[in-house]
């Protein structure tokens, strides 16, 4: 993800605090009512007459669960130059002690409750906003109350103890070395270029070490006695729940929420400069992919939620699709000198609205990307886009805008509560899919060439271009060298640029239509299993959970185990493959021929199948099988997916050395597996040889002959997926019957060599990870898969409780267990930790500690509680879920093992008891048996 994509990202989600010399509008009373975008009716707004607001949607998906937001109007922009960090710090410190729950208690509360701290628990911080976030797995008053009586404690019983403060420093430390990466350090120089003077360019919302070292508990208490108050609040209820009831229920334990008597004034954003003459900025950094950004940045638009203004928004949406659309087509070129890139334009923090355009240069060719950048912008300027272009981007809305419209009785409890909070942020208003369907088709037939180029005339005419470089090679005199250049380009001629024309789809005649030969239905699944006289298998299951939705998967025997003497080639079929297109199209061609239709192209490789999985809808099920079939019987292989990944591997493979984790990535896989060249990620020069050519050798058995399993979930008719499937891969010629064994593919040894593992990365000194790798076993026993599992997730709690809270070496220690489907008796438990190398020995002692308690005592009750619930509540959810059905459908004819898995899951782990947990500590967590790893920076 480039620069200015982080940058637009956060942009999305910011909270729309006033800028004191943005564009002002009247206030909605004064605005016709006809002139305004009507407001969703099924969400229920109040306000307390202490001033909070909150806001209740019922919404039945998935069923018996809620959502709870809590968002406070106050981010790191609100802070003093000693509170830079502590907006971010309280969000720490509300899970850290108030009046009514002890230090520590909160999150333990939750666990109790089935809720995972992260998955269902969660907070974040920007520059103008705090949520809390709640996922209740169950709707029933005790768990809805719990929920609701945290955000109370939140709003204002924080207890913010000195001493609590102390021990929480150096998690945030930790998590502050954690981000800062090569990423983040290049957003902030961005920012600061972009937006010189203003509260965002100095407010990071991670804030700085020594505040966050040193700033006292009354800095904390400050900043939220003044700011967590009612009026600033915005508490958001979705899901399976009776809103009159829900309503009470806020008021009850709300009412007496008191903020200060002098209410705070928003944080001034500052200001942009529109007439500031262009400029140019240049971001060094041995890691950064050669980035451009050109950028107009003007005062941000409050304008009201008009019909007026959306009309606005739909043109200049329309008209940065048809440019990124563009950069798409030039990346494809053999001697494009970018490798991707794209337009927006946007809000960004609040605090200015900004027009993009951002490529990501081929190696270090700044200078040709910033003539692309530069060129393609100008073009549309000068010479404008055609009616084409824009019938396809229509096309594409108009599927999105139907799509949504279709499914909006199924839309989710959890996306609807932050959609609720970004209208918040935005001051716009929540609508229903079927008011945004009408608005566009009402809309779209007036949008037309002239009036794009006229948007993005007025985009870029309101401001000097300011461009921003990012690269690993040193300029001289940077900002010289590149307005030298974006001035060199503006010089040269330009042409218009050619347009494709799109042929019909050419893959939809795969001979006669497949005859079934067998028929039967698992009962107590519903789950329907055929099988086509060609061996193609299919699985059906009709659930209502997603209207209008259905998911595929397919399964081509046998995949990554077909590469094994080609290591590499796996990341490349992924990276490559759909990039190839088919015989009869290029990857162009196919995304202007679907423009306006739900379906994936291309598919890829795990690690024992070829396939994918994808979602479509009932109209487009046909397309999306001819898709999948064409690219399994008339693969293009095409030259451009080579040349892509030459272009994008270098680029890639020199972030991985950045940081700890990359190290991970690249070489802990091959340690674990005793060398074994397929795990990990090869040397470059591995991977720089894998190519089209060497993929379409290694996949012919597969692609020719191959078991095929195919599963169908969702919104369907039976009948008629299979009809479909009997036309396009029921038609096929005849298949291997059952999946070959490729027995000796599947051998793999956890290493031998137990001596300690240093690695070096070449990131920051104050960084290092710790890991630790006990081997363990297979998943074929399902009592010992889960006791792994519930003991890898005990482990989990005891880590964050020692080396989290009580030590404060680290944000996040993780233990899990990783047993594997394909490699007989090989799998691991595993633990791991970002920390500062200093405090690596107390951590891998701590490490070693927690071991020797589970293998010498057992487990409370409690702690196996709180690792239990949430195993089971996702149990119980994943029976709601598509993902999880579309899992068991992917192969249920080839693995009925995993369908019975599921039956029994639940009662597989309420058996597991301290005696079992501590059986499988003593036999697999022994002091002799890890391999210890450290990964630090590397010495000079």
């Amino acid at each position: 993800m480039t620069v200015m994509r982080i940058l637009l990202a956060c942009a999305a989600s910011a909270l729309a605090l006033s800028a004191a010399n943005a564009k002002t509008s009247p206030p909605p009373s004064m605005i016709a009512a006809e002139q305004l975008v009507p407001a969703d009716p099924a969400i229920h707004y109040g306000t307390l007459p202490n001033g909070m607001r909150y806001a209740i949607l019922r919404n039945t998906t998935p069923q018996q669960s809620a959502s709870i937001r809590l968002r406070i109007d106050m981010g790191s922009t609100a802070e003093a130059d000693d509170q830079q960090g502590l907006a971010h710090f309280l969000e720490h410190m509300a899970f850290n002690g108030s009046k009514g729950v002890p230090e520590g208690e909160m999150v333990k509360i939750l666990e109790r409750y089935g809720l995972a701290f992260g998955a269902d628990t969660n907070a974040s911080t920007d520059f103008t906003q705090t949520v809390y976030k709640l996922d209740l797995p169950e709707t029933n008053d005790a768990i809805i109350d719990t929920g609701l009586m945290l955000m109370r404690e939140i709003a204002s019983e924080l207890s913010i103890a000195p001493d609590a403060v102390n021990r929480e420093r150096g998690i945030i430390l930790s998590e502050r070395r954690a981000r800062d990466q090569f990423g983040l350090r290049q957003l902030v120089d961005q920012i600061r270029f972009a937006l010189p003077g203003t509260p965002v360019a100095k407010r990071l919302p991670i804030g700085t070490a020594e505040v966050i070292q040193n700033a006292p508990a009354a800095r904390l208490r400050d900043l939220y006695d003044r700011f967590y108050t009612p009026d600033r609040a915005l508490l958001v209820v979705t899901g399976d729940i009776d809103a009159q009831a829900i309503e009470a229920k806020i008021k009850g334990r709300f009412a007496d929420w008191k903020g200060n008597s002098a209410k705070e004034g928003d944080p001034v954003m500052g200001t942009v400069d529109p007439a500031r003459p262009i400029a140019a900025a240049y971001f060094q950094d041995r890691n950064v992919p050669t980035a451009i950004s050109i950028m107009a940045i003007t005062p941000i638009d409050k304008s009201a939620d008009t019909i007026e203004a959306r009309q606005r928004d739909l043109v200049d949406s329309i008209a940065n699709a048809v440019l990124s659309r563009r950069f798409t087509r030039i990346a494809r070129q053999a001697d494009a000198p970018i490798l991707s890139g794209s337009a927006s334009y946007d809000a960004v923090f609040s605090t200015a609205d900004m027009a993009a355009i951002n490529v990501t240069a081929k190696g270090d060719d700044w200078r040709g990307a910033l003539s692309v950048a530069e060129q393609e912008l100008r073009r549309a300027l000068l010479l404008g886009v055609t009616q084409a272009e824009i019938d396809e981007q229509l096309a594409n809305y108009r599927t999105a805008f139907e799509d949504a419209a279709r499914s909006a009785d199924t839309r989710r409890s959890d996306a609807l509560a932050d959609a609720i909070g970004r209208a918040e942020e935005t001051d716009k208003i929540v609508t229903t899919p079927a008011w945004r369907l009408q608005f566009f088709d009402d809309f779209a037939p007036r949008i037309t060439p002239d009036s794009v180029r006229a948007a993005l005339k007025r985009i870029w005419s309101a401001a000097s271009p300011l461009i921003h470089v990012s690269g690993k090679l040193p300029i001289v005199d940077p900002e010289k060298a590149i307005l030298d250049a974006f001035a060199a380009s503006k010089t040269i001629a330009l042409e218009a640029g050619q347009q494709a024309t799109t042929a019909p789809f050419a893959h939809s005649d795969f001979g006669a239509a497949g005859r079934i030969v067998a028929d039967s239905r698992i009962a107590d699944l519903d789950i329907r299993t055929l099988r086509f006289a060609n061996n193609v298998r299919l699985n059906i299951k009709k659930t209502a959970f997603e209207k209008d939705r259905i998911r595929i998967s397919l399964r081509i025997c046998c995949g990554g185990l077909e590469f094994v003497d080609t290591p590499g080639l796996l990341s490349f079929m992924g990276s490559s493959f759909a990039s190839g297109g088919t015989q009869a199209h290029s990857l162009d061609e196919l995304q202007s021929i679907t423009a306006g239709r739900s379906v994936s192209l291309g598919f890829s490789a795990g690690p024992d199948a070829f396939g994918t999985m994808v979602a479509t809808t009932p109209r487009d099920l046909a397309l999306q099988l001819e898709i999948l079939a064409a690219y399994l019987t008339a693969p293009g292989f095409r030259a451009e997916g080579d040349m892509q990944w030459q272009n994008f591997i270098p680029v890639y493979y020199d972030t991985l050395d950045a940081s700890p984790g990359g190290i991970a990535s690249r070489d802990v896989g091959r340690i674990i597996a005793d060398g074994d060249p397929r795990f990990g990620i090869p040397p470059l020069e591995t991977l720089k040889a894998r190519n089209m050519a060497a993929l379409k050798t290694a996949t012919a058995r597969a692609f020719a002959h191959g078991a095929i399993e195919i599963g169908v979930v969702g919104d369907v008719d039976e009948q008629a997926a299979i009809d479909l499937v009997a036309k396009t891969f029921g038609a096929l010629p005849e298949r291997e019957a059952d999946p070959l064994p490729f027995t000796a593919a599947r051998q793999v040894i956890f290493a031998r060599d137990r001596k300690p593992v240093t690695l070096e990365h070449a990131g920051k000194k104050d960084e290092a990870m710790v890991l630790a790798y006990w081997p363990t076993t297979d998943d074929s026993d399902e009592a010992t898969d889960a006791g792994l599992g519930l003991l890898a997730g005990v482990m989990q709690l005891m880590l964050t409780e020692e080396i989290r809270e009580t030590l404060g070496a680290t944000y996040s220690p993780g233990a899990s267990s990783r047993t594997s489907s394909l490699y007989p008796g090989f799998g691991q438990l595993v633990t791991s930790s970002n920390l500062d190398p200093k405090d690596i020995g107390k951590v891998e002692a701590a490490v070693d500690e927690i071991a020797a308690k589970l293998r010498e005592t057992p487990v409370t009750e409690d702690l196996i509680r709180r690792a239990r619930a949430p195993i089971l509540e996702r149990i119980e959810k994943s029976k709601r879920e598509n993902g999880t059905w579309l899992a068991l459908a992917d192969d249920a004819q080839t693995q009925p093992r995993w369908l019975d898995r599921f039956r029994t899951a639940r009662a597989t782990y309420e058996a597991i008891n301290a005696a079992r947990l501590q059986a499988l500590a003593q036999r697999y967590l022994t002091a002799e048996g890890a391999l210890k790893i450290r990964i630090v920076k590397a010495t000079p």
